[in-house]
C-alpha cells in the first residue's frame, strides 16, 4: 500500500469520513477495488471527466470502465452508492406525505436517479397524501419516451388510490416540459378524473433539477387545495 493511501485511511479512521476532499474519498474507495497506483490515477481521471464523486456514481457502467480505466469491480462499487443513496432517500420520503410541491420534486429526483434514458414512474397516494404505491410505467430512449395513458389508468385502478402522481426523466437535458409533455398531461389529467381519480402534478426532473408541471403550469390542472404549491 502507498503512502497517500496509508495516510488517507489514518485519516478516516480518526476523523471520519466528512473530513476527506472528494479527491480522497475517490482515492480510499477506489483502493479496496484497483491494484497498486491505479486507484490514485482512477480518481485523477474520474475526478478530471466528472468532477466529484457522486456525478460519477449516477453515471453509467460501461462508460465509467472505457472512459476513466477502472475496473468493472471499481465501477460497480461507485453505483452502489447512487443506488444506496436513491433507495436511502426514496424511503424517507415514502415514510412522509408528498402533499407538497417540494415533497413531490424530492421524492422523484431520488426515484429516477441514475437512469441513462427516459423513464416514466407513477406514484398512488392516498387522500393524506402517503404513499400507497410506485411503478416505473414506461422506459425510452435518450431523449424520448412514449407515456401510455391505459398503463397509467390501469396502476391507478390496481393502486386504488385518491391521487395519482406521474413523473419521467430528461436524463441528459434540462426539466423544462416538451409541448408533448403538457398535451399527455392534459390527456392523463381527464384519464384519470374519468376513473374517479386526480393527478395531482407532473414532475419533470433533468440535468439542471426538478420541474412541476402544477407549480408553474397549474391551469391544465384540477384544483387540489390540500396539495401545496409553495
Amino acid at each position: 500500500m502507498n503512502n497517500l493511501i496509508s495516510e488517507i485511511r489514518k485519516k478516516y479512521t480518526e476523523s471520519g469520513y466528512t473530513s476527506l476532499t472528494d479527491s480522497e474519498k475517490l482515492v480510499l474507495l477506489l483502493s479496496y477495488s484497483e491494484s497498486g497506483n491505479n486507484a490514485e490515477m482512477s480518481a485523477e481521471k474520474i475526478s478530471e471527466i466528472y468532477g466529484n464523486l457522486h456525478t460519477a456514481a449516477d453515471s453509467d457502467l460501461i462508460f465509467l470502465m472505457k472512459e476513466c480505466k477502472i475496473s468493472s469491480s471499481s465501477a460497480i462499487l461507485l453505483n452502489l452508492i447512487s443506488e444506496i443513496k436513491r433507495r436511502s432517500e426514496v424511503n424517507l420520503v415514502m415514510k412522509n406525505r408528498i402533499n407538497t410541491v417540494t415533497n413531490a420534486k424530492r421524492f422523484f429526483s431520488a426515484y429516477l436517479r441514475g437512469k441513462n434514458t427516459e423513464y416514466v414512474a407513477a406514484a398512488a397516494a392516498d387522500k393524506k397524501f402517503r404513499i400507497k404505491n410506485t411503478a416505473i410505467i414506461a422506459y425510452g430512449g435518450f431523449s424520448e419516451v412514449h407515456i401510455s395513458i391505459r398503463s397509467i389508468t390501469d396502476f391507478a385502478l390496481k393502486s386504488e388510490g385518491e391521487y395519482i402522481f406521474i413523473a419521467h426523466c430528461h436524463p441528459k437535458e434540462s426539466h423544462n416540459p416538451s409541448a408533448t409533455d403538457i398535451s399527455t398531461t392534459i390527456e392523463i389529467r381527464e384519464a384519470i378524473e374519468y376513473i374517479g381519480m386526480k393527478l395531482a402534478d407532473h414532475i419533470i426532473t433533468g440535468i439542471d433539477g426538478a420541474y412541476s408541471l402544477r407549480e408553474n403550469k397549474g391551469d391544465i390542472f384540477t384544483n387540489i387545495p390540500d396539495y401545496i404549491i409553495n
